[in-house]
């Protein structure tokens, strides 16, 4: 018997949750784990059954999501905006707010694609063939029909496939360094999000521990293990709140980081040019360079190199980079050899 068809829902992150159902709205797996790998994820899906659709609570598709149900084979389904915390409360169910989230998106999935579903019935019934089958072609954009089954009528009647995502313009050619800077903005986008969600857990934990330390001190202060328990608690609160203040300023530093990158993408999509920031003496200095030291300036541009400090441009700087919009032409040679030779 072949495996029935499946509607996926994903909450990724550090803790991470994988709900699936089936075409009649039944919940046939629902889990929940730290440090769930895709891995993992994909092997409780295809032990369940047949994934056809993969979706999130997020209107944009987590990476992570996108490539698991890549690796399935399975289409996505991407909801018009992110579901509110009252709608998952409403159609989700779990032991935690993340199988809750990963349950309500499958479920959410299911109840916007009924006219899909129904029409899978259909030609399965009509067609004597399972679901799975259906299925498979239906959300592939293959012909439902096969070609002994087909004539010109039912080819004009056939439905189109759901428009679960929108169709994706071919991928430009983009230059290696741009291309980098990317693959770096979505990198640091995923390090706020999985930050911001073991932020959320240490907080939770935190509320748990003041809510012990409360109930403690509130009962009988004369019991000596109720007094060591309470200074024990205190300390674990203490060392949880310095790690939460490590996490934030982690945070900020990485979101900084992020939309430096995003300014300097789009000023480079704009026609801007990329020069190397120099940090020391060297031989081997560009046709254009920059520097943050002004006395590094003052010796290099004094051997005829065209550089310039950073706050002589208009620029948005990287670490070892910066975008430039115009870099200014280079000093007349003879000129500066002969001012530096007076300065002497």
């Amino acid at each position: 018997m072949s495996k029935k068809p499946l509607i996926i829902g994903i909450d990724p992150g550090s803790t991470s949750a994988v709900a699936a159902i089936n075409l009649q709205g039944e919940i046939k797996l629902l889990h929940s784990s730290k440090n769930f790998p895709p891995s993992q994820i994909i092997e409780k899906i295809i032990e369940t059954g047949k994934p056809i659709v993969v979706t999130s609570d997020k209107a944009k598709m987590p990476s992570k999501v996108d490539k698991i149900a890549s690796s399935l084979g399975a289409e996505t389904y991407v909801p018009d905006r992110d579901l509110e915390q009252d709608k998952k409360k409403e159609l989700g169910h779990g032991e935690n707010s993340h199988e809750i989230d990963a349950a309500a998106s499958a479920i959410n999935a299911y109840n916007n694609m009924q006219r899909e579903i129904r029409k899978i019935e259909k030609f399965s019934n009509e067609l004597e063939e399972e679901k799975t089958v259906i299925a498979d072609r239906y959300f592939s954009n293959q012909p439902i029909r096969q070609q002994n089954q087909e004539n010109k009528e039912e080819q004009e009647q056939e439905p189109q496939k759901i428009n679960v995502e929108e169709s994706r313009p071919e991928k430009e050619e983009v230059d290696p360094e741009k291309e980098r800077m990317e693959a770096k903005i979505q990198n640091l986008e995923e390090q706020v999000n999985e930050l911001k969600s073991e932020m959320g857990e240490m907080e939770a934990e935190n509320d748990r521990l003041r809510g012990k330390v409360d109930k403690i001190k509130e009962e009988d202060r004369q019991e000596v293990l109720k007094e060591q328990e309470i200074t024990k608690r205190e300390a674990k609160l203490k060392k949880k709140n310095s790690r939460i203040q490590e996490l934030e300023e982690k945070l900020e530093k990485t979101e900084i980081r992020e939309e430096q990158y995003k300014k300097a993408l789009k000023k480079l999509s704009n026609g801007g040019e990329l020069i190397e920031i120099v940090t020391h003496r060297t031989d081997q200095v560009p046709d254009k360079s920059l520097t943050r030291s002004e006395e590094l300036k003052e010796k290099l541009e004094a051997r005829g190199f065209n550089i310039r400090h950073v706050e002589e441009v208009e620029a948005v700087e990287l670490e070892r980079y910066a975008v430039v919009e115009e870099f200014p032409k280079a000093k007349n040679f003879r000129k500066v050899i002969d001012e530096y030779r007076e300065s002497r």
